[in-house]
Order: structure tokens, then C-alpha cells, then sequence
């Protein structure tokens, strides 16, 4: 008898072992598909000014929509892994972003492979691998109670921008550290020591200010009956018009950045999208941006992590 009820308590454990496996690997599917599903609808948008888009290559010479096609396809893989491992980390929130800078390394790596050494994604390999192992983290809670993948609310949403302070305290330091030993300084170092540009790391020390506070509720209030390009093109806009974009800083310094900000809050104050010939003035701005080799691309990366969370809450 008691032979049996250890091998009946055996199965049980196995299979609530394979059940939450399988939970995990499903539900890592789904964060991975939003995120490429973020990446593809920033890639389609248009017209986006200086950037890549359907139509033409804005500031970029180099690149034009199939690379960006080519680039998207290879992230699948990497998104799901920082998502798994978020979905089973049993440690720190500081100790998982150490754990998944070398997935990112191994992704950027897959990147420059598929788009023959193009630069098209390594930002947002960055920024989205954070989101996903910190939304991997957050929704351990459910896994126990929820059989379908759950759908956020906007104080569970906050959370996950708390879990990404713990990841990346005292990021930009640590980083830098020894930044004036160094002799070969990525364009990020760079701006750090020319303007004190703090980039990418220090929005995400900051918890990503500009989504959680801005995006973000900005999204919740579109009008879903509006064409999605336009309330895409809004997003991107209020990003070019509020944040510090290293990608223009490196193209063009502080006059171009106040560039953008300048045209994009112009733009907005006129009425935004809702303003006539909006789509016009819009490609107007790329067609300058595009004469001075300014592309935001921080806006644009802000756009697909906008996108992903708007997927974890039912927006898109």
C-alpha cells in the first residue's frame, strides 16, 4: 500500500512538474511574440521621420525595410529566452539582468549574421530583453492560478517597471566605471563623456520614465476606433518631442536633438494628428531629419516596448 502511494505521490509531483514546464514554455511564446510583434509594428509604420520605414530609408543609407524584415525575424529566439528565464528566476531582480546580458550579447551577434553587420536592432534587444525578463518575473504569480495568460492591469504593469529599478540600479555607474581607461568607446560612451548622455542605461536605471509616465497613459486613452498607424505615429511623436535620444546625439549633437524635440512638439501643440495635411507635415520633417542625417531611433525603440506592454493590458 505504502509502495503505491509513494509512486501515485510521485506522478502527482511529475506531473505538476510538466504542467508548470509547459506553462512556462507557452506562456514565454506568448511575451515573445508580443515583443516581435512590437519590433514588426514600429517597423511598418509610416512615415516615420528619419527612420525606416515601407516607403524609404530615412537617414539610413545602409538599410531599408527588408533589413529591418531580415533583422526582426532573427530576435524570436533571443526574446524567448529572456522571457523563460524570467518565467523560472528564483533569485534577485539584480542578479537576473546580469544573467541575461550575455542571452543580448548572443542575440546581437545573431542580428549582425542576418543583416550582414547592419546595425538595426541592438537597442531594443537591450531595452526589450529587460521588459520581457521582467515581465517573466512579475507574472510568476500566476502561474499557479491562472490557466490562460493573464491579462494586465494597470497597477500590475506599474510593477514590472518596479522590478526593472531593482534589475538595473546603479546601472549607469557600473557600466561606466572605467570608461576613461578604455581606448575603443562605443557611440554611448561617447556621448557620456562629450554631453553626460546617460543613453539607454540610464532610462532603464530610471525605470523608463518616458513609457511608464508617458506612453503608457497615453495609450490607455487613444480611441481604439482610430486607425492604428495614426495612434502609433502619436506615440512616436510624443517620444521624439520629451525624450534625450542618443541616436541623434551621435548623428548630430545638442543642435539636433533640439531639432527633433523642437519639430516634434511644434507638430503636436498644432493639433497632432488631428490637424489637416498631418500625414504631409509629417513627411515633411522626414524629408529635413532625412537632409540631416538625424534619426531618432530611441523614439522608435520606445514605440516597440509601447507596443509590447500594450499588448500585456489588451490595448492593440
Amino acid at each position: 500500500m505504502l509502495n503505491n502511494q509513494m509512486k501515485d505521490y510521485i506522478t502527482e509531483k511529475r506531473t505538476i512538474k510538466e504542467d508548470k514546464e509547459s506553462k512556462i514554455n507557452n506562456w514565454a511564446h506568448q511575451l515573445s511574440i508580443y515583443a516581435q510583434q512590437g519590433v514588426l509594428y514600429e517597423a511598418v509604420l509610416c512615415p516615420k521621420p528619419g527612420l525606416v520605414d515601407p516607403v524609404n530609408s530615412g537617414a539610413h543609407t545602409d538599410m531599408n525595410i527588408f533589413t529591418f524584415m531580415d533583422s526582426s525575424s532573427s530576435l524570436y529566439e533571443g526574446f524567448y529566452q529572456y522571457a523563460k528565464t524570467g518565467l523560472w528566476w528564483g533569485n534577485s531582480p539584480k542578479k537576473l539582468f546580469q544573467h541575461i546580458r550575455p542571452i543580448g550579447i548572443r542575440l546581437e551577434k545573431q542580428m549582425f549574421k542576418e543583416t550582414k553587420g547592419i546595425n538595426t536592432h541592438k537597442g531594443i534587444i537591450f531595452s526589450m530583453g529587460i521588459f520581457l525578463a521582467a515581465a517573466g518575473l512579475f507574472l510568476q504569480k500566476y502561474l499557479g492560478i491562472s490557466h490562460e495568460f493573464p491579462i494586465l492591469k494597470d497597477n500590475e504593469t506599474d510593477k514590472i517597471f518596479g522590478i526593472i529599478k531593482e534589475m538595473t540600479l546603479n546601472l549607469v555607474d557600473n557600466d561606466f566605471q572605467d570608461i576613461y581607461q578604455k581606448k575603443n568607446l562605443t557611440n554611448g560612451e561617447k556621448l557620456y563623456l562629450k554631453y553626460g548622455f546617460t543613453g539607454v542605461r540610464g532610462e532603464a536605471e530610471a525605470g523608463y520614465p518616458c513609457v511608464q509616465k508617458g506612453t503608457l497613459p497615453l495609450i490607455r486613452t487613444q480611441d481604439k476606433n482610430t486607425l492604428l498607424n495614426i495612434r502609433l505615429l502619436e506615440v512616436l511623436l510624443f517620444l521624439m518631442s520629451s525624450i534625450e535620444d542618443s541616436n541623434v546625439g551621435h548623428r548630430g549633437g545638442l543642435e539636433a536633438l533640439q531639432l527633433v524635440k523642437t519639430k516634434a512638439k511644434y507638430f503636436i501643440n498644432n493639433g497632432g494628428l488631428c490637424q489637416a495635411n498631418a500625414i504631409q507635415r509629417i513627411e515633411e520633417m522626414n524629408r529635413l531629419f532625412t537632409s540631416e542625417n538625424i534619426s531618432p531611433g530611441g523614439s522608435a525603440d520606445l514605440l516597440s516596448i509601447t507596443v509590447f506592454l500594450g499588448k500585456l493590458e489588451n490595448i492593440f
